[in-house]
């Protein structure tokens, strides 16, 4: 009995830690892809920004993602129906549609493709809301929509996972360079 209770006990504790593995987590590169801006029924597209940012993805204890970006955590909530309980409309835009993001998951039906959000202030935006969906192992595809006054501002930003081992070691002097011609 006592041998089945502590098997009971580990797979309780270890589901958590397995929970965590369905999404990409760490260090992440974002850049700000495509955009509108909405006003009186006319949209018009959003400068490109081609600079990237960096921030961080982890789980919490209540199993919430926190990202952290300039030292600010933001908590992230499981929507419910994941790509389901999201509607959008980026007509006459670049934004990514649903389809696409079905398009580009591994999973056929809305309700599987995992997605979080959470209504934050941001700085020079105000409130906005901001939503989160993985594409694939190694990335994210993000929205930032907010109100300012009359107008609909939408901002798609994509997360790829920073490449490359941040500890790499030194070459060692003892080992030629290769020659390029």
């Amino acid at each position: 009995m006592r041998l089945f209770l502590s098997l009971v006990l580990f797979w309780i504790l270890s589901a958590p830690a397995q929970a965590e593995t369905t999404q990409p987590l760490g260090k992440f590169h974002v850049i700000n892809t495509a955009g509108f801006i909405e006003r009186g029924g006319k949209r018009a597209p959003l400068a490109s920004d081609l600079e990237t940012g960096e921030l961080t993805l982890q789980r919490n204890l209540s199993g919430n993602l926190v990202l952290t970006i300039s030292a600010t955590d933001i908590e992230l909530f499981e929507i419910e129906d994941g790509l389901a309980g999201l509607t959008w409309n980026s007509r006459n835009s670049s934004v990514l549609e649903a389809a696409d993001i079905l398009d580009l998951s591994s999973h056929t039906v809305p309700e599987h493709v995992q997605a979080w959000g959470a209504d934050v202030i941001w700085p020079g935006q105000g409130e906005v809301q901001l939503v989160l969906l993985p594409l694939g192992e190694n990335a994210y595809s993000s929205f930032l929509i907010s109100h300012p006054g009359n107008s609909t501002v939408v901002r798609q930003m994509e997360l790829r996972k920073v490449s490359g081992p941040p500890n790499r070691p030194d070459p060692k002097a003892t080992v030629p360079a290769p020659v390029l011609n």
